[in-house]
């Protein structure tokens, strides 16, 4: 037998071993990363996962995601002249104290609670009848849509909103009884500017993975049924040190709002952290 003969062939043999196992090694890893899992069953894997956490998913999830821009802005401080001609557009006249914060007029009185918010209430309430737009008694009024969740409460309740999402913490809740607006508390936004350029943000699914991850309800024995998940922004005030001032503005981020019958939770859209509603 030639030994040399033999040696080379089985070396030959080797090479061509290693090049199908390496090729079939290949294929196999771009199958993986081409392979995407369903949106079927990636909602699948979610309920799951919320309910062996004490959440019953029954909301429709939104499958939208855009990429987002953080903003600053501060809580606005019109004067109280401004406000009360906004609130009673058909009085003429008011009597304002700046020490109180409130303006009364005959159809009612304004007093600002804090910076950035203040409550209306009429003494001669306002028919809503067909055509009346509550928004035409607020002040810059359409800068506000209706809360994405209005429908699943009693209160009639309309957000700020910046470039068409709500700003869920800067809202106008509307005292409404039989169709008659008693009053109102509002809160607003100003001098918003946005902070760099849009990010890509966490989906929906995702944000609920980590509200699973985040709060567990098992123990509970309320019903923790998630009733919507809509995506706008939410405060978040800066943390306060040593180069920080009073002035410092605020940001406002993406979130995903998750509205259950118990509670409000808040997750970042861009980190996935959870803050649930005070």
């Amino acid at each position: 037998m030639n030994w040399e003969t033999a040696k080379n062939w089985l070396i030959a043999a080797f090479l061509i071993l290693d090049i199908v196992l390496g090729w079939q090694l290949v294929q196999s890893r771009n199958e993986l990363r081409g392979y995407v899992e369903s949106y079927p069953d990636l909602l699948a894997n979610t309920k799951t996962l919320l309910a062996d956490h004490g959440f019953t998913l029954t909301a429709q999830v939104p499958q939208d995601q855009p990429d987002m821009p953080s903003f600053r802005a501060d809580y606005s401080s019109p004067s109280l002249n401004v406000l009360w001609h906004a609130a009673f557009p058909k009085e003429k006249n008011a009597l304002v104290d700046s020490n109180s914060d409130t303006a009364v007029t005959e159809a009612g009185k304004l007093r600002v609670l804090t910076i950035g918010t203040w409550q209306v209430s009429y003494h001669n309430p306002i028919e809503l009848t067909s055509g009346v737009n509550p928004l035409h008694y607020i002040w810059q009024g359409t800068e506000y849509q209706l809360d994405p969740a209005a429908s699943l409460t009693a209160t009639q309740t309309y957000v700020q909103s910046y470039k068409d999402f709500p700003i869920f913490d800067a809202p106008v809740t509307l005292d409404v009884e039989n169709g008659v607006l008693q009053g109102y508390t509002e809160t607003s936004i100003e001098n918003i500017d946005q902070t760099g350029n849009p990010k890509p943000i966490i989906s929906a699914l995702d944000a609920l993975d980590s509200l699973a991850n985040s709060v567990d309800k098992t123990d509970s024995q309320a019903d923790n049924k998630i009733l919507r998940v809509d995506l706008g922004y939410a405060h978040k005030i800066p943390v306060s040190g040593p180069e920080t001032s009073s002035a410092q503005a605020n940001y406002w981020f993406p979130v995903w709002r998750v509205y259950t019958e118990q509670q409000l939770y808040y997750i970042n859209a861009f980190t996935g952290e959870v803050d649930t509603a005070p």
